[in-house]
């Protein structure tokens, strides 16, 4: 990725990076910690409490804690979650490395996407977000070990038939991310040949 002296020193925006918002990722961990908490105090404030349903709320429990821990990950998580510069976009939950300008198609809005029915059923999308549509899917670069890089690659395969970037748990607002990827993209235009293609349709218009 270029830095941001080298964008400068090209004539281009400087480069805009986007990490993890500690705040919220601490605040959903005092959530989650106090419905463990309420959640174990259960069985001793009812009385007769079955066998099961003392298992079905310890499995709630192990659930609630992994969701902690990576609560707590993205707390202590300090590289960037996404960088945008005259390279192009690179999102580090995409694991696709950097998306050159010209192999993206469309960007828009969450609020000028109107989702199927299908869509909006089989896929969680808190807004505000991004969602992105590419000219060609780039090749899938797993981070995981070898022995479970097919579960990643599988996963990261779903998410890329509608690749978004959501402002949650993020330090930046949509809105601020996409102006500047329309400032790197106007960029981008005016710079490329005039026979590189037909530029990506940004919706809607931030300027």
């Amino acid at each position: 990725m270029a830095g941001d002296n080298d964008d400068v020193d090209n004539g281009a925006p400087p480069a805009f990076v986007v990490y993890y918002n500690p705040i919220i990722h601490m605040l959903k961990l005092v959530t989650i910690a106090a419905i463990c908490v309420v959640l174990a105090l259960l069985p001793l404030l009812v009385d007769n409490v079955r066998g099961d349903a003392v298992l079905v709320i310890g499995a709630f429990i192990v659930i609630l804690l992994v969701w902690a821990y990576l609560s707590f990950a993205r707390i202590r998580d300090q590289r960037p979650q996404v960088v945008v510069d005259a390279d192009g976009i690179y999102v580090r939950d995409w694991h696709i490395g950097v998306v050159p300008w010209e192999n993206i198609d469309f960007i828009a809005h969450s609020s000028s996407v109107r989702r199927g029915i299908v869509s909006a059923l089989t896929r969680s999308r808190r807004g505000p977000y991004l969602l992105f549509k590419f000219v060609e899917t780039p090749a899938i670069v797993p981070s995981w070990p070898a022995s479970v890089a097919w579960l990643q690659k599988f996963w990261v395969e779903m998410e890329l038939q509608e690749p978004v970037i959501m402002q949650y748990g993020l330090n930046a607002k949509a809105s601020a991310l996409l102006r500047a990827i329309q400032a790197h993209i106007a960029y981008w235009q005016r710079s490329r040949d005039t026979d590189a293609g037909e530029p990506a349709i940004v919706s809607p218009d931030m300027e």
